[in-house]
């Protein structure tokens, strides 16, 4: 069996091979359909799949670049890297993040997940504006609002450098300048870590340190730690 996360329900599951596997006719690859190197590659092999999990059990594509030189296809498929249909899509949850912004951010994440490097780029940089907007700062222009977040201390110099640099490739993209440079996969990653860290600084991190400070304050009552002690037996202090 394969084991990935289903483009169906989301779980990591087997796929369990459900029938034979078939050949792509040459004409039909893409050029850029598998990772390995295409000089060493002979046949683009395909076979449908089924997710173990009880409650998907629905069918998905499994394709492979193979080089089969000993062996079954079907052996090699087992342990090679496959590409799936529907693709998994990734939608993390933002907690602690105002949820018109975490939604955005979830989406960027999704669009990554399906290789849309510049969608995923596009929807951080309207992260960060709308980052600064929920924190406050209306100041016109994207500039003005990342330097404003780290003006008032709410984001390091070094956050604001990153979130800078989602606002340059995001307007690349936003200003129709797609063509200037290539958009890697691997660049929108970038750009997405820097995204969490900004989101994780705003809102997260803050969060979960208030809950703590609760929890440490509410043990502290409930051991009765700073509480006024009782008077002493002969009235004097204790």
């Amino acid at each position: 069996m394969a084991s990935t996360i289903c483009g169906w329900c989301g779980d990591r599951t087997h796929m369990k091979m459900m029938m034979d596997p078939f050949s792509l006719p040459r004409g039909l690859w893409k050029r850029t359909f598998h990772r390995n190197n295409p000089a060493t590659v002979t046949t683009v092999w395909m076979s449908v799949f089924q997710c173990s999990n009880e409650k998907c059990m629905r069918l998905s594509v499994g394709s492979a670049a193979l080089d089969v030189r000993s062996g079954g296809v079907k052996d090699a498929m087992a342990e090679a890297e496959l590409q799936w249909e529907p693709a998994k899509i990734s939608r993390p949850d933002f907690v602690d993040v105002p949820p018109e912004i975490a939604s955005t951010a979830s989406e960027a994440h999704a669009c990554l997940s399906i290789g849309a490097a510049r969608g995923a780029i596009a929807l951080a940089r309207a992260v960060v504006e709308a980052t600064a907007k929920a924190k406050g700062i209306t100041i016109q222009g994207i500039v003005a609002k990342i330097n404003g977040l780290r003006d008032d201390g709410t984001i390091s110099a070094l956050t604001a450098e990153a979130s800078h640099q989602i606002r340059k490739d995001g307007n690349s993209i936003a200003h129709g300048d797609i063509g200037d440079e290539p958009v890697s996969v691997d660049d929108a990653q970038a750009i997405l870590d820097f995204m969490d860290v900004l989101l994780d600084e705003v809102f997260q991190r803050p969060a979960k340190l208030n809950r703590l400070k609760q929890r440490h304050d509410e043990r502290k009552q409930g051991n009765g730690v700073g509480a006024t002690p009782p008077p002493s037996p002969g009235g004097g202090p204790g």
